[in-house]
């Protein structure tokens, strides 16, 4: 299947569905954006609710996190990273669409390291970390079980949350980049959002991912 095939696959479960768990991603991430990094300032407690709603909707409340011992002030040392001056370069562009965003990877890893220091001393996955980043700055994929297994079902590989992994997605968007910015056109056309790149990356690996789980569960 194609790239199109695939996020259209993972897609049109949301145009079928108006309130489909895969929305809270959409909501978030439209709070976030809606908003300037001094207005998240403003609106913590606000921000805070938003960011754990979506993370409960994507799997990161499960009995073995941390967070589900916790209440959505757990997420305002995060909120408070996401709105520092640091990071407003992250807030200014679609990263994966641009020649020189290599040239932001590190202050995307300095995004990693902040979100990681904001949750600790809880130990927090490279999991939560880039959901977090999917549903505010919209710069990473989620790397979750689907996510992985897609991406290295392809020919890449992961071992961390690192520089090489970043320049392997930027890669993959410089290579893809007409089909993606084709499918960002439609969803916007259709849905009235704009998905950032990272949001299609995301998408079109987990649901490769998905599809190989789904094929290993019927073969057993």
């Amino acid at each position: 299947m194609s790239i199109p095939d695939r996020i259209r696959a993972y897609h049109g479960v949301l145009t079928e569905k108006e309130h489909h768990r895969y929305r809270s991603w959409e909501h978030c991430y439209r709070f976030f954006r809606s908003i300037t990094p001094p207005g998240i300032s403003a609106a913590r407690d606000n921000a805070a609710l938003q960011l754990g709603f979506y993370l409960a909707r994507w799997g990161m409340y499960r009995g073995s996190s941390f967070l589900l011992n916790h209440t959505y002030t757990i997420h305002l040392r995060a909120i408070d990273c996401l709105s520092a001056p640091e990071l407003r370069p992250l807030w200014e562009r679609d990263f994966g669409s641009q020649e020189n965003d290599c040239d932001f990877i590190p202050t995307l890893l300095d995004a990693v390291s902040a979100i990681r220091d904001a949750y600790e001393p809880f130990l927090p996955t490279d999991t939560l970390i880039t959901k977090v980043l999917l549903g505010t700055l919209g710069c990473l994929p989620a790397c979750d079980k689907y996510f992985l297994v897609g991406f290295r079902s392809e020919g890449f590989s992961y071992s961390d949350l690192n520089r090489p992994f970043i320049e392997r997605l930027l890669d993959f968007c410089r290579s893809n980049m007409a089909a993606l910015r084709n499918e960002q056109e439609r969803i916007a056309t259709a849905d009235g959002i704009r998905y950032p790149l990272m949001k299609l990356v995301d998408m079109y690996f987990w649901q490769i991912g998905y599809e190989a789980d789904a094929s290993d569960a019927v073969s057993d």
